[in-house]
């Protein structure tokens, strides 16, 4: 993205949400504009909540820290088990670096050490050493927020189930466990959706089917927080419904043509977002996101 339209992002972000996040796939601070960009953030209302593999945070540490819009950092910890196990120890420390001088110099910032994979057997391994790193780096830490030291509870890959997510390490650093999902992927060819609302099938859209399964199989019930707790904008300026959507399958508009608030009263748009109200997964993109399953039917 280039720094006239990432200016054109954030002004319209300005006019109808709080906060932004510079994260639709792809790690944000390998741009090589992300320190300009933070600093034009600052220029507006805005607040910013990075989420980061956390690979380069030694070089780009200070600039986070310096930045007043920075609210929250979310790091993917458990991208660290695709990777050799020096590497990713490496990279652990640097995040738990970066966390302990986080918790001295800005206890405000909130930050998730993201560990999405507890239960895969596959990742048990790297789980057990990286808890391990964790309950070490934060066994007895300075609390910055109450002037004192905190101890912070053993957490073990036991502690974690549906109901208890989240574990407070120190002041506002939080270890958070989820399951994966897969992102869902783009396919060459498009499909015309028959039937329904006119403003859904009036553009053929590039349909996206999971391996081994058939379009028979994609169910039309269910629900989202896409258009209602946040939309995306990609590189090149097409607005997405979702921030799973990286390969702009539901394009509503281009935000170079249209203001942020005109495209999200758009006739698809709207269409959408009254389709999730209704529990109605109302485009084939939607339909085969194993990601709407986490929020019922």
């Amino acid at each position: 993205m280039s720094s006239e339209l990432f200016e054109r992002c954030i002004a319209e972000a300005a006019t109808v949400a709080e906060n932004v996040y510079f994260h639709v796939l792809g790690e944000p601070t390998l741009h090589p504009g992300f320190g300009l960009f933070l600093k034009k953030l600052e220029a507006t209302p805005l607040k910013l909540n990075l989420t980061t593999n956390g690979t380069t945070i030694a070089r780009v540490s200070e600039r986070i820290l310096e930045c007043p819009a920075m609210r929250q950092v979310n790091f993917s910890t458990h991208a660290y088990a695709e990777l050799p196990r020096e590497t990713a120890l490496t990279h652990l420390q640097d995040v738990l670096d970066f966390c302990k001088m986080a918790n001295a110099v800005r206890p405000d910032l909130y930050i998730n050490l993201r560990l999405w994979n507890v239960g895969d057997a596959a990742s048990r391994s790297w789980n057990e050493t990286m808890l391990a790193k964790v309950n070490e780096a934060f066994a007895e830490t300075k609390d910055s927020s109450s002037d004192g030291t905190q101890t912070a509870p053993h957490i073990s890959l036991e502690h974690f189930c549906s109901r208890h997510k989240s574990f407070p390490l120190v002041g506002r650093i939080y270890l958070h466990q989820d399951s994966r999902f897969e992102w869902p992927a783009a396919s060459s060819s498009t499909e015309r959706r028959e039937g329904g609302d006119p403003s859904i099938t009036s553009t053929n859209y590039s349909v996206w089917i999971p391996s081994g399964q058939s379009p028979s199989r994609m169910t039309a019930a269910g629900t989202c927080r896409a258009l209602d707790t946040h939309v995306a904008i990609l590189h090149d300026g097409r607005v997405v419904a979702c921030c799973l959507d990286h390969s702009g399958q539901i394009s509503l508009g281009q935000i170079q043509e249209q203001s942020l608030a005109e495209i999200l009263d758009s006739p698809m748009a709207t269409n959408l977002r009254e389709g999730f109200e209704k529990h109605e997964l109302r485009h084939p993109f939607c339909q085969s996101c194993s990601f709407c399953k986490r929020f019922g039917k």
